[in-house]
């Protein structure tokens, strides 16, 4: 009887840990970030919206901008579910720089903050346009 249950006991300890392995091993994928992305800014005074056409090759991804401030070229990378790009607009002769950091919501969504040079960090979502 105790045989069988070290036994069985090893078994499952075994199967628990090959489980437990493999999800840590396996990153977390999403689709392609390619796309138009409607993003929505909290900033104190009020809501802003924007637009982000994002072409991904691999890890990387770049593209455009889009908003009452102007148009700016986007840079940046994915790693698994997370999401880190950075942009300049140009406000009357004065670069402002903004980094983001977002993590995916799904394969359409994604939530972060928008770190602006000077003026702090607002939170911001994005969703795909279909």
């Amino acid at each position: 009887m105790l045989r069988r249950l070290l036994s069985s006991t090893a078994i499952v300890c075994a199967a628990t840990t090959i489980a437990v392995s493999a999800a840590v091993a396996a990153p977390r994928l999403f689709a392609d970030l390619s796309g138009k992305w409607n993003v929505n800014i909290a900033t104190p005074d009020q809501a802003r919206t924007s637009l982000m056409t994002l072409t991904q090759k691999g890890d990387s991804i770049s593209g455009t901008t889009e908003s009452e401030l102007g148009v700016a070229p986007v840079k940046g990378v994915v790693k698994g579910d997370s999401v880190l790009f950075g942009f300049a607009l140009d406000m009357g002769g004065q670069q402002i720089v903004i980094n983001g950091a977002a993590v995916m919501k799904g394969e359409h969504n994604m939530e972060g903050l928008l770190d602006v040079s000077g003026m702090g960090a607002f939170p911001f979502s994005a969703a795909r346009q279909p």
